[in-house]
């Protein structure tokens, strides 16, 4: 009985002792699986650990990047955790996605907003420009005023724009232009359908030098400026629309000066006293469009690398 009793106790064991090892097997061969399998990167481009889906992010880092760029609460931490806690990371993943629905934003009704200002140096050119956006918010943070500063920076180193969009040339303005076209010398022999297309190119280019959005960004020539309020759009989070403009010239009749190309209405207001010339010194020759353009340009550079 005792030998019987012994060979039991001994056959369970090993039977015990084989079921354990078939189960540390199965761990061994789970654990090796999960750390070959590749890891997801994250915004950063680095390995995200199995952990980081949990990383923690403290809410004033939510707060700071939420006050920088404007975006909702939700985004701004999701753009934390992709980036591993780097801010500027973060804010570069809440630009590209805000890329795509930039398009969608721009339907947004904007009744909020900026009026900024800009005086070059010196004092004799001035720009006044109207900038909206969504919600009372975005308007006191710290990207749009950036945003709206650039702009009437753009808009004094543009001496030849007068209006903010192609919508905003009026209709008998274009048709006269391509009247004034339709009789130039150099088209008298051409055909009527070679004829409207060549004055049609002439026209569009003539008007996009007046249209600021069509401008090159003082910045970065490689953007225009109507790119260049969409990257924002896409930062920020909200549709911005730039509505008007006026411009200023020192020693320039107020009737002269037009809101994003238009003439200034001011009949209920008593007429502006002209501007004291003294006669013995002449006035300067007005220079080169184009000299006055490259020259504007180069100043404003220099002001905003400084």
């Amino acid at each position: 009985f005792a030998d019987g009793r012994t060979e039991y106790v001994l056959s369970q064991a090993r039977s015990s002792r084989k079921t354990m090892m078939r189960w540390w097997l199965k761990i061994l061969v789970v654990g090796v699986a999960v750390a070959f399998q590749p890891s997801p990167t994250t915004a950063a481009g680095r390995r995200r650990s199995p952990l980081s889906a949990t990383t923690t992010i403290s809410a004033a880092d939510v707060k700071a990047l939420r006050q920088e760029s404007g975006a909702g609460m939700m985004d701004c931490k999701k753009a934390l955790v992709e980036a591993d806690g780097d801010k500027e990371k973060a804010a570069e993943w809440l630009r590209v996605k805000g890329l795509a629905s930039a398009a969608k934003k721009g339907e947004r009704a904007t009744k909020e907003g900026l009026i900024e200002t800009y005086i070059h140096t010196g004092g004799k050119l001035g720009v006044m420009v109207e900038v909206n956006c969504e919600t009372d918010f975005v308007s006191k943070g710290p990207k749009f005023k950036e945003l709206c500063k650039m702009l009437a920076m753009q808009i004094a180193a543009c001496p030849a724009v007068e209006y903010v969009r192609f919508d905003d040339i009026p209709a008998d303005a274009i048709a006269y232009e391509r009247s004034m076209e339709l009789q130039a010398e150099d088209l008298a022999s051409k055909p009527d359908a070679i004829k409207e297309k060549i004055v049609e190119g002439r026209v569009t280019k003539m008007f996009k030098e007046k249209v600021l959005l069509e401008q090159d960004y003082i910045k970065d020539t490689n953007m225009n400026v109507d790119e260049f309020v969409k990257s924002y759009v896409a930062t920020i989070g909200e549709n911005i629309q730039v509505k008007r403009f006026v411009k200023f010239n020192l020693g320039q009749e107020a009737d002269d000066d037009a809101p994003s190309g238009k003439k200034t209405t001011t009949a209920e207001e008593a007429p502006a006293p002209a501007p004291v010339v003294d006669e013995a010194t002449p006035a300067a020759a007005p220079a080169d469009l184009g000299e006055l353009k490259a020259q504007l340009k180069a100043e404003l550079k220099t002001e905003l690398l400084a």
